[in-house]
């Protein structure tokens, strides 16, 4: 059996640069179908599109922590998402994690960083979320 630890903090952050290229990407994609349907660009501020971009960035973190544990980025980095029980993320846990980690690391990033005086390495956002972001002892 694997045992795991807490992910260190810089591959946490390269994970992060990794998910934040796949994001880019698919915010693009959907950019580019928005204006395929609209006809036409869509406004800045308009709520159905900000919607829609919302939903993609959940879709991609939160549905792929609850059923991989992963997102591409961590997969790179050989990090996998837990609740506390050692379980993948029910859908709930995985989308208040996702939902938590856009301030949580948006705010110069300082609930990542927040791992490096977190007496067991843990970020803001899975201290608020009951997950834990584990890598394989070396």
């Amino acid at each position: 059996m694997r045992v795991l630890e807490s992910a260190r903090w810089w591959k946490r952050l390269l994970a992060i640069v990794y998910d934040t290229l796949i994001v880019a990407g698919l915010l693009m994609i959907t950019g580019f179908a928005a204006i395929a349907v609209n006809g036409q660009a869509v406004p800045a501020g308009t709520l159905w599109y900000q919607l829609l971009l919302l939903l993609v960035v959940w879709a991609y973190f939160a549905l792929s922590w609850w059923r991989v544990g992963k997102t591409v980025g961590a997969r790179a980095w050989k990090l996998e998402v837990r609740d506390l029980s050692g379980a993948y993320p029910s859908l709930a846990r995985a989308s208040m994690r996702a939902i938590l980690a856009l301030p949580s690391i948006g705010l110069a990033g300082i609930g990542l960083f927040w791992c490096l005086i977190d007496p067991e390495g843990q970020s803001a956002h899975d201290r608020l979320s009951g997950t834990q972001l584990l890598q394989p002892r070396n």
